[in-house]
Parts: C-alpha cells; structure tokens; sequence
C-alpha cells in the first residue's frame, strides 16, 4: 500500500524543536509501522525514535488504501 513515513525532530543541537528531518514514500505493507528501526542515521546524524504515529485511510471509491506514519526523534548523544 502507498506509505508515506515523515520523521520529525523533537530535540537536537542541529535542528530546531518541530523540524520536519525528511519525508519518503515507498510501498510497503501493513507491518511496516513495526519494522521501523529504533535509531536512524540520516546526513551523519544519528537519531533515536522517541514515538510512532499510524494513520490508515482506506477510500471506498477507489478501493485504495494508504498510511501515514509520523516518526518522532531526538539526537542520539
């Protein structure tokens, strides 16, 4: 299904409070929310997920469904 993943930074020296870090969209499934990593790496900065957000939609009409998955992060020390 269409995902869209958008990682947000919660604290960090680089990056002020609410900065959206970066957005992508792949075709993943269902269990994909569960597989996301609890750290990431993203231009030689590494990040600690502090929480995941899951929002499904499914459009009757179109018989298409998407997520949209907001992970939270803070710096890694």
């Amino acid at each position: 299904m269409k995902t869209t993943v958008k990682y947000v930074v919660l604290k960090s020296s680089d990056y002020q409070l609410g900065t959206p870090l970066f957005q992508e969209e792949i075709d993943a499934d269902n269990q994909y929310f569960d597989q996301i990593p609890a750290e990431i790496a993203y231009q030689n900065h590494k990040f600690k997920v502090k929480s995941k957000e899951l929002k499904r939609l499914y459009l009757a009409e179109e018989q298409e469904e998407s997520q949209t998955i907001i992970v939270k992060v803070l710096a890694a020390p």
